[in-house]
């Protein structure tokens, strides 16, 4: 009975590492609507990173440690040092881009 149900939970186990490992098994096509919703939300999460940024490179480094300003950026950054704030915003903003070109969004007009 022990070596039945070891074996069927391990199997479980490694089915379920599997599928999430890849990724395309456990996620199916997305429709028109659901790409959209997708689109939108991911504008917005890189309008939100664009703010930010901005408020960065406007800002002194003494400022935004007496602003606190990493606390109000859960996602983008943990730090208060303006060099790091700025790659850390750099980069999640390019990771958003990536995204939004796999989806196949439309391209955001400048």
């Amino acid at each position: 009975m022990k070596k039945t149900l070891l074996l069927t939970l391990s199997s479980f186990s490694f089915a379920l590492f599997m599928a999430g490992c890849t990724g395309q098994m456990a996620a199916p096509g997305l429709s028109d609507s659901e790409k959209e919703d997708a689109c939108i939300n991911l504008d917005r999460k890189l309008i939100k990173v664009d703010k930010f940024l901005t408020i960065v490179e406007r800002n002194s480094a003494f400022h935004l440690a007496e602003a606190d300003l990493a606390m109000e950026a859960p996602g983008i950054t943990e730090s208060n040092n303006k060099p790091r704030m700025l790659k850390d915003g750099n980069k999640r903003r390019a990771e958003i881009e990536a995204e939004r070109q796999k989806l196949g969004c439309e391209p955001l007009e400048k």
